[in-house]
């Protein structure tokens, strides 16, 4: 029987989930926005100390709400209030929305009342998820 290699969004979320693992450190938040060109909309003070152990790439927020990891950026391109509450709910640092989505005044207002830093990025999903991948090579 012929094994058959996850598509999409699952390849995505084995690629990214194991972040941590690969460089067995924490990554500041100002590196991860460089590296995707992302643009901070809001952030809370000190934002810039923020480091990252986890990125979890999904437009799913049930599979969001199943993550129990600490340090974690969310990154999905689902521009949305329920993004935001998804990200607190788990404990997020931050979130980035990719494909150049517009950011909604209530999404700010919601990252702003929760504490979460937000972001946009003109990449789409998976060439953030890219992008990422290769500055964890040697």
């Amino acid at each position: 029987m012929n094994s058959v290699e996850p598509q999409g969004e699952n390849l995505l979320y084995r690629f990214i989930h194991n972040f941590k693992g690969k460089i067995g450190n924490q990554m500041d938040l100002i590196r991860i926005a460089d590296t995707i060109n992302a643009e901070l909309v809001w952030g809370p003070d000190g934002w810039e100390q923020s480091n990252i152990e986890t990125v979890f790439a999904s437009d799913l927020m049930s599979d969001v709400l199943m993550s129990d990891r600490d340090h974690m950026l969310l990154l999905t391109s689902l521009s949305t209030e329920q993004s935001i509450r998804s990200a607190s709910i788990v404990g997020s640092e931050a979130v980035v929305i990719t494909n150049n989505k517009t950011v909604t005044d209530g999404m700010v207002d919601l990252a702003r009342e929760q504490g979460i830093a937000l972001f946009c990025t003109r990449y789409p999903k998976y060439e953030s998820c890219v992008r990422l991948g290769r500055i964890l090579e040697p």
